[in-house]
């Protein structure tokens, strides 16, 4: 399948809807770029900002192609990449996707990954710190609280993957996932699952856990703070059964 073909099958399954989705244009958008399957179609993956993302992805990517791939090679154009996205796949409605066999994200505890985003997205320096801060709506010395009460203002549509709620972000909704990864201890969870479907292939660490936000707890947070993340991301405390006590 070349890529003007799968650059065709994304535009009909994001504006005209062919696997009847619903939702609009965004959310179809979003999911077909945010799923990846494997060109078997045995294992289907959805990615989850600071959840270690780019790391899975690389491995996954390595591990689908059926040579080789360049050094430095980046995905940031899904239709040259060996992974394939729903629209790819030919549904004839979003609900098939579940009979891929083995589906799984990787999940973080959302204390430190709403910490990670902060520490990433808003440090100085950052190249995007403008464009994140009018996301999130802050201005340009929001602290980690005034960060956290803007997210906690927002909707889930309106939030930025890097922050969103991740049973959101994943789509939780439709796919039915097997295996929820946690972020801290991706190394090994993820290695099994790599060996499953290839063993020996290697993980390809991609600034991975880069801002060690676990180890900043105490620094950022408040229990005023923390309480306003447990409200905003009950949901991802509730669905990957992380304890709503800080992280010692």
């Amino acid at each position: 399948m070349n890529a003007i073909v799968r650059t065709a099958k994304h535009i009909g399954f994001s504006v005209f809807d062919t696997a009847h989705m619903g939702r609009g244009f965004k959310t179809r958008e979003r999911f077909n770029l945010a799923v990846f399957v494997s060109p078997r179609r045995d294992f289907l993956f959805t990615k989850n900002e600071k959840c270690g993302n780019n790391t899975v992805r690389m491995s996954l990517q390595h591990l689908a192609a059926d040579k080789p791939l360049p050094q430095g090679f980046t995905d940031s154009n899904r239709w040259l990449a060996p992974l394939l996205q729903p629209s790819d796949l030919g549904l004839a409605r979003i609900g098939d996707i579940n009979a891929i066999p083995f589906k799984f994200a990787v999940v973080r505890n959302p204390y430190t990954r709403i910490l990670s985003c902060y520490l990433n997205k808003f440090e100085p320096g950052y190249y995007k710190r403008e464009k994140y801060r009018r996301i999130a709506g802050i201005g340009p010395d929001a602290d980690f609280a005034s960060f956290v009460r803007a997210v906690a203002a927002q909707t889930p549509d309106e939030m930025d993957p890097h922050w969103r709620i991740q049973t959101h972000n994943i789509f939780c909704d439709i796919v039915r996932y097997d295996r929820f990864v946690r972020f801290e201890n991706l190394d090994a969870e993820f290695g099994a699952i790599l060996a499953q479907f290839s063993p020996g292939a290697p993980i390809r660490n991609v600034r991975k856990d880069e801002y060690k936000a676990g180890g900043k707890i105490a620094k950022y947070y408040t229990p005023q703070i923390a309480r306003l993340v447990r409200e905003t991301f009950a949901a991802d405390f509730a669905a990957f059964g992380y304890p709503e006590a800080l992280p010692g």
